[in-house]
């Protein structure tokens, strides 16, 4: 702007001149040039000052992202699996990598090195991912229980030692709220609410405390009407009342947040539906380790043991060690079933590959595949040709399962995100799902087989509601069970999830194995 106005000044001061260059000749010019000369001064004095502010803020900036950027540096594997921490990283490229870069556009500069900062600007996180990661945050708190000020102090477990470089600043917190309204997570809301009145400082928060105070209003109400409708016992889940209750409530600050409380109806009428709903709620609990035992069984009967599979001759020599988690399903945990050089090769492998996870989605009888917003984790497919560990990994399979591997799936190999976690689900189609659109040439997923490909330090763990067990990811190890029971029909008793990770970088890979082929090593039985 200013280097504009110098150039217009320029050419009044050459067009005001009627004489072509000699200005020692007339008085009269002289005295142009000093008039000329106290407006051009102050414009460059204002234009220097412009770019100093830019400067000042890019030294700002500067100095800031090479403070974090040595200290991660020097300890970045425990940088990077804290929850908060990747909440800070992600805002960091979202808006301070962002602003640096339009500052580089305003101090009009080129070159290699601000070239290279605008273009790797294009594919830094967005606002979107600042969202996600916040709701990651909420996931990791509303599993496992954690008290908001803790978290907010960067202690995302409780416990000491998994403190964040940086604690949430009070803005934060505030987008965490808000973010936690939007995804109808109204008990965390209100914590987050609370907690932002409780921090906010006049003049020194990017937020108005009214719209912080109606927030909380809002969360607390709708809270409480939920409260009373879970006491139906899932027989009913109706909304309604709690809408019109709001609808009249007095809204002046953010009024279009109404939008975001839509009227809902949902009618638990089949035992199928009514069990997965009560299902999902004892999710977290089983996630947490809390003592549920929803079915019967005799788990004084559980043991620990080497497996052969009833003599095979490799694993004669090498028995793998076996651990019983649950009886009825039978469900195992293999241990040592691949290396550390063999989970650094396929993760080698499946990282170009990565994309976000999708699923099958039923609109209007038909079917399309959409990106699953409730599946956060990214995923890559690699078949026994991608490379000999994955050939070598499916004999092995084979040989501890004693199943064929002529028509299981790929290697599915999934890599989870902030709070990653995948809400309870069979592995198999719903009956209704089969008869209307599923028709796969090699039948079900007869039996799954997860590995883990990395070491969790807290959460992460697959929950199997029903049984109220949850597996341990320990890396290198592999649980594994059947789908469906002899007779083809489903187990449900499968209903299993990926609890949110809470320390870690979880990768996991699944090789589900379908019935084609597996008549004479599973046979049919009416039972």
């Amino acid at each position: 702007m200013y280097l504009k106005l110098l150039c217009v000044l320029s050419v009044l001061l050459i067009s005001s001149i009627k004489v072509q260059a000699e200005w020692f000749s007339s008085m009269e010019q002289i005295i142009d040039l000093v008039r000329h000369e106290s407006l051009l001064a102050p414009t460059l004095q204002n234009y220097i000052k412009a770019k100093m502010e830019i400067l000042l803020k890019l030294k700002t900036y500067g100095d800031e992202l090479s403070e974090i950027a040595d200290k991660v540096s020097a300890n970045k594997e425990e940088y990077i699996i804290h929850p908060i921490n990747q909440y800070h990283l992600i805002k960091r490229f979202a808006t301070q990598w962002t602003e640096v870069n339009q500052l580089l556009d305003r101090f009009n500069r080129t070159g290699k090195k601000t070239d290279f900062i605008k273009n790797a600007t294009r594919l830094f996180p967005k606002e979107e991912d600042i969202k996600g990661s916040a709701e990651g945050i909420l996931r990791i708190q509303d599993t496992y229980n954690l008290n908001t000020s803790d978290i907010a102090e960067g202690n995302i477990s409780g416990e000491k030692g998994h403190n964040s470089l940086k604690k949430l600043t009070t803005d934060e917190c505030y987008h965490i709220g808000k973010a936690a309204f939007n995804g109808g997570l109204y008990d965390p809301c209100t914590h987050w609410m609370q907690f932002s009145l409780q921090r906010f400082e006049e003049g020194k928060q990017n937020f108005s405390k009214a719209h912080a105070e109606e927030y909380l209003q809002l969360c607390k109400m709708v809270s409480i009407c939920l409260h009373r409708i879970q006491a139906v016992k899932y027989r009913l889940l109706n909304l309604k009342d709690c809408y019109i209750h709001i609808q009249h409530t007095k809204i002046t600050v953010v009024p279009e947040q109404r939008g975001a409380i839509v009227a809902t109806k949902a009618q638990i009428s089949s035992d199928d539906k009514s069990y997965k709903f009560s299902a999902n709620s004892k999710f977290p609990k089983v996630c947490r380790g809390d003592s549920i035992v929803l079915i019967q069984s005799g788990s004084s009967k559980l043991h620990c043991y080497l497996h052969t599979n009833n003599g095979n001759p490799w694993l004669m020599f090498n028995p793998v060690k076996v651990e019983e988690l649950w009886d009825s399903p039978h469900i195992v945990q293999f241990y040592d079933v691949i290396t550390s050089a063999e989970v650094d090769k396929i993760k080698k492998l499946a990282k170009p590959r990565l994309f976000r996870a999708i699923h099958f989605e039923d609109k209007e009888d038909s079917e399309v595949f959409q990106k699953a917003a409730y599946r956060i984790t990214k995923v890559s497919w690699l078949n026994d040709t991608s490379g000999p560990v994955i050939a070598k990994l499916t004999r092995r399979i084979s040989e501890i399962t004693g199943l064929s591997m002529n028509t299981t799936e790929e290697l599915q190999v999934a890599n989870y995100g902030v709070g990653g976690e995948y809400p309870p689900h069979l592995d198999v189609a719903s009956d209704d799902h089969r008869k209307r659109m599923y028709d796969h040439p090699d039948g079900e997923r007869i039996a799954t087989f997860l590995i883990y490909l990395s070491e969790v330090e807290e959460g992460g763990g697959t929950a199997f509601v029903r049984a109220g067990v949850a597996a341990k990811p320990i890396k290198g190890s592999a649980v594994f069970w059947y789908n469906m029971y002899p007779s083809g029909d489903i187990d449900i008793r499968t209903f299993h999830g990926a609890c949110p990770v809470i320390i870690g970088n979880k990768w996991a890979s699944n090789k589900w194995i379908r019935e084609l082929g597996e008549s004479f090593h599973r046979q049919c039985k009416l039972d």
